[in-house]
């Protein structure tokens, strides 16, 4: 009886329950599947207001597993989760990297999110077991100034490294309730503006209240929000609502998650 209430517990709607009532709660849930695994966090690219990205990734499977002839596939996406292209790019080195202008997307000046996946043609140095994540480093200049490198911040979606199986997502879990607070540890008073980029890392629309103001995020949609107190508290029902920011200081641009 003991081993059956434990393994309930464990599925996706006993630990739904258990966040809603903040017993024992499970922020992210591992996964298991039959079949190796590349994870991918939900990358954050602007190229609003004079913004450019650059994002530097490796070549995980030829740098740890030896296996040559893989290849990567970006998937880019608005702030309200349209596609907007797919690339997907071969010989790779072990160390690689790709700037993300307006002009590369198609002129758009805006911002959202983007994934990296892992693929290669099975192969024995890779087991069902095997779970890759290419958390990498993204960097932000405004205005053709330095970049500002921060490396990735929320894990997003997964899927299959040896074939195209649908992209899974749900690892950062949600509770019905807005009851888990994230304090960020920063004050933000000695800059001249600061904004916090979130992202929905979920399949769920998720709730969460800024400064006595109340957003609604759709499913893996972005927003850009300014906030103007000393001491930022996020009250949501996302378990691991962690924004990245963005601090302004004169010419001075300072980029790092929360």
């Amino acid at each position: 009886m003991k081993s059956l209430v434990k393994k309930l517990a464990n599925t996706n709607i006993g630990i739904f329950f258990r966040n809603s009532l903040k017993f024992k709660p499970v922020h992210l849930k591992h996964f298991t599947k039959n079949y190796p695994i590349s994870v991918s966090d939900a990358f954050l690219w602007r190229t609003d207001n004079g913004y450019k990205t650059k994002f530097k990734y490796s070549d995980i499977l030829a740098l740890f597993y030896k296996i040559k002839n893989s290849w990567v596939e970006f998937h880019f996406y608005s702030k309200n989760n349209d596609l907007i292209k797919i690339e997907k790019i071969k010989n790779l080195d072990l160390s690689n990297e790709l700037e993300i202008t307006s002009k590369y997307l198609n002129n758009l000046e805006d911002y959202g999110t983007f994934y990296i996946y892992h693929y290669s043609e099975k192969t024995d140095q890779l087991n069902n077991q095997d779970i890759i994540s290419n958390r990498c480093y993204l960097g932000y200049s405004q205005n053709n100034n330095l970049y500002s490198f921060v490396h990735g911040n929320t894990l997003g979606r997964f899927t299959n490294i040896f074939s195209k199986e649908n992209i899974s997502t749900d690892i950062v879990k949600t509770s019905f309730f807005q009851n888990h607070t994230y304090t960020i540890q920063k004050y933000f008073n000695n800059f001249d503006e600061n904004e916090l980029f979130f992202v929905n890392p979920t399949s769920k629309t998720i709730k969460f209240n800024i400064e006595n103001e109340y957003f609604k995020l759709g499913p893996h949609c972005s927003i850009l929000h300014k906030v103007k107190s000393p001491m930022i508290s996020i009250k949501s029902n996302c378990l691991f609502l962690r924004p990245t920011i963005f601090s302004y200081k004169g010419k001075y641009l300072d980029v790092h998650h929360s």
